[in-house]
């Protein structure tokens, strides 16, 4: 039981730091009358909640705008059950990759601005672990990503090339391929 438990608490430490593309610091400002926010920067530990707390100050805000490289999955997946909730549609501008095209995916009100691109890879873990513990999870992740591709209209092909596109690479798709996939977004 306590071998259970120490795992256990392993795990969970890892996946609440989850997977990291570090680099550009978070920066959120009001755009289009009070309508939109746009979100730039990675997606780091507390994003979704600093985020949430951005539209509960303005709710008219009907549009989140984001430009991001990525960073921890759990924090954009936890944002992305928020705009479901809201309402609130996910507007990809310029460069959406990792992390950020995974909340664009579990978004339920798509979007994707001219000349936008979103950028998959397979997952990748910042925290050391044993390299069996890193392996499973960094699967576990993938297959959680491959699902949300699905349930976002993505073939079964674009799903699996994400989960097999190494972590030091992007395999980077555009609104053409989305909408020859059949991906429902809408075109801004």
């Amino acid at each position: 039981m306590a071998w259970r438990g120490w795992w256990g608490l392993v795990l969970a430490v890892a996946m609440a730091l989850g997977t990291a593309n570090a680099g550009e610091s978070l920066r959120i400002t009001l755009e289009r009358d009070g309508h939109a926010l746009l979100v730039r920067g990675s997606i780091e530990a507390g994003f979704a909640d600093t985020v949430r707390a951005a539209l509960a100050t303005h709710p008219q805000v009907d549009v989140l705008i984001v430009r991001s490289r990525g960073g921890l999955l759990h924090e954009a997946r936890k944002l992305a059950v928020v705009l479901n909730a809201r309402g609130i549609k996910l507007r990809a501008e310029d460069r959406c990759a990792s992390a950020c095209a995974v909340m664009w995916a579990a978004t339920q009100r798509r979007e994707l601005a001219t000349g936008a691109r979103l950028g998959l890879h397979r997952s990748k873990w910042a925290v050391h672990l044993p390299g069996p513990l890193r392996a499973w999870v960094e699967r576990r992740n993938d297959r959680a990503n491959v699902r949300t591709f699905l349930d976002a209209g993505f073939s079964p092909a674009l799903a699996l090339r994400a989960a097999q596109t190494p972590s030091s690479s992007m395999y980077w798709v555009d609104a053409r391929q989305l909408e020859h996939e059949q991906v429902e977004f809408a075109l801004q």
